[in-house]
């Protein structure tokens, strides 16, 4: 469809002025093909060419939407400072706004509605921003009010992830060191890293018998090599098995965040559907 109409346009410039009127840098016509690249999804030259003809609102929140679409998520909103209130895309663009200062720096949303929300925009807004006092550090509000807001088709979905923020799966740092500190390795295997755990064990003990062994037989030289193995080998263990633990607890938090980030593109982040395309 595209190459058609490049071809149309070609052939509509090489056409003699005196033969014809179409005039191709008209402001209608310019539209005409910004729609057209807008709805093949080649936003960047749609919006190139929108700013070629008078802004209107719909043409502003196009822009907005497509500098969003692009992941342009500052230029999106600074789009959004120039359209009016009284226009009919303002609720809207104000919820797009929202959803674009979450994906700049994920956080509860902090904004308020407003009074030109009608009940879908407000039921959106108040899922996106329930939704988005996931990405804080801790959350201070009742699981039966933080799942209110959502309908049967996502309600489990959300009180899952309440759930692995009230009470995440998290190691103990602390626990981990103790428990190689008690039995070399089992720091490690406490984490789910039982290979390493089972090779510190082993190689723990293998150290500290060569250690006595050699000390029972007078080979104090070699007594001692293995005991200063044994000792480094005996504390990195220990930290390892700390640092393992800490490494486990940031690795659910990036699971959780990505899960969670790619729960709100599923959902569209809760916006409305926007067809100009029709």
């Amino acid at each position: 469809m595209k190459n058609y109409l490049i071809i149309f346009f070609l052939v509509s410039i090489s056409v003699s002025p005196q033969t014809t009127s179409f005039d191709f840098y008209s402001p209608e016509n310019i539209k005409k093909f910004a729609d057209h690249l807008f709805c093949e999804a080649d936003y960047l030259r749609a919006i190139e060419q929108y700013g070629l003809i008078s802004k209107d609102c719909t043409t502003d929140f196009k822009v907005m939407l497509g500098y969003s679409l692009l992941n342009l998520y500052q230029e999106s909103n600074e789009i959004f400072k120039s359209i009016s209130e009284k226009s009919k895309f303002y609720s809207d663009a104000y919820l797009l706004s929202l959803k674009n200062s979450l994906l700049m720096k994920p956080a509860s949303v902090s904004a308020q509605a407003i009074k030109s929300f009608d009940s879908i925009q407000l039921n959106s807004f108040n899922k996106l921003k329930t939704i988005s006092m996931l990405f804080d550090d801790e959350l201070s509000i009742s699981k039966d009010k933080f799942i209110s807001p959502f309908d049967e088709n996502d309600i489990n979905t959300v009180s899952l992830f309440y759930d692995m923020k009230t009470k995440p799966l998290y190691k103990s740092p602390a626990l981990a060191g103790v428990m190689s500190a008690v039995i070399p390795g089992s720091g490690k295997m406490y984490v789910g890293e039982w290979g390493d755990g089972i090779t510190a064990f082993l190689a723990t003990g293998l150290l500290a018998f060569l250690a006595y062994d050699n000390f029972r037989a007078d080979h104090t030289t070699r007594a001692w090599i293995f005991t200063g193995l044994g000792t480094f080998f005996y504390a990195g263990n220990i930290y390892g098995s700390i640092a393992s633990a800490q490494i486990f607890n940031a690795k659910i938090n990036f699971e959780f965040n990505e899960g969670l980030k790619l729960f709100l593109e599923q959902k569209n982040y809760f916006l409305p559907e926007y067809d100009f395309c029709k």
